[in-house]
C-alpha cells in the first residue's frame, strides 16, 4: 500500500467521522442565511435544514466508504 492510498483511507475515515458526529448531534455545518456568497459558517439544527442534513449524510457516507474500500477493491 502506497502513501496515497493510506492518505485516501485517512480522509475517508475523517469524512465518516464527520457524518457520525452529524448523526449523533443532529446538526450540520452550513453557510449563513445570507446565501451562497455568505462567509458566515455555523452549525445548524437538522430541523432548520433537513434537506442539507440528508444530503450531507448520504453523500458523506457514500464518499467515505468508497475512499476507504477503493484501495482494497482494485
Amino acid at each position: 500500500m502506497d502513501p496515497v492510498e493510506i492518505f485516501r483511507i485517512a480522509v475517508g475515515a475523517v469524512i465518516l467521522a464527520y457524518v457520525g458526529y452529524c448523526l449523533l448531534n443532529q446538526k450540520v455545518w452550513v453557510r449563513g442565511a445570507i446565501g451562497l456568497k455568505s462567509t458566515v459558517f455555523a452549525w445548524s439544527e437538522r430541523a432548520d435544514h433537513p434537506t442539507i442534513f440528508i444530503l450531507h449524510t448520504i453523500t458523506g457516507t457514500v464518499l467515505g466508504i468508497y475512499m476507504i474500500a477503493n484501495p482494497f477493491l482494485w
